[in-house]
């Protein structure tokens, strides 16, 4: 990294750090295009483009268990494709068979955003999440937590899972 410094290199924090951001976000880019091409990496290409400030899921205004829900949505250890799911389906679990499980309510899904092909869907409403906290919850926010509390019941059918108190209403009051 120090041989992309520029010569001479910046004397001022800000300008180190312009330096710094520019560098990361091109190996990001960089591998997020190996990865466009080759069709791996899917928990790469579900992240967000921009390295320069952190994903918007460690410090929105939630409960810990919605919190911990997106976290584990993001890093991918949410499900275990070992098991099948208990919908009529019988498919093993994973991220692409929640959109079309029967056993999820529909309406859930249907609220979310769009996503381009190539993107799943629940990735994509996560990287739609607005930046500052003040800019108000989106529209679906509401459903997104409905719907990974149902996957989490889903892929924990032991476990007892209460419902969340907020259910996202902490985001709409703290505005």
């Amino acid at each position: 990294m120090y041989l992309t410094l520029p010569d001479p290199p910046p004397f001022t924090t800000a300008g180190l750090t312009e330096v710094f951001d520019s560098y990361w976000q091109d190996q990001v880019d960089h591998q997020l295009a190996a990865a466009a091409v080759s069709g791996t990496q899917t928990l790469l290409r579900a992240c967000r483009r921009s390295v320069s400030r952190p994903d918007p899921i460690l410090y929105l205004p939630i409960g810990r268990s919605a919190r911990s829900r997106l976290v584990r949505w993001r890093l991918g250890r949410f499900t275990n494709m070992r098991e099948e799911c208990p919908c009529v389906m019988g498919d093993f679990i994973s991220r692409n068979h929640f959109l079309t499980c029967r056993a999820l309510d529909r309406t859930l899904l249907d609220a979310l955003p769009v996503a381009p092909p190539g993107i799943h869907r629940i990735d994509y409403a996560l990287n739609c999440l607005p930046v500052k906290a003040s800019d108000g919850p989106p529209s679906y926010w509401s459903a997104l937590l409905a719907l990974l509390h149902a996957i989490d019941c889903l892929v924990h059918p032991l476990a007892v899972i209460p419902a969340d108190l907020d259910s996202g209403l902490l985001w709409f009051s703290a505005r």
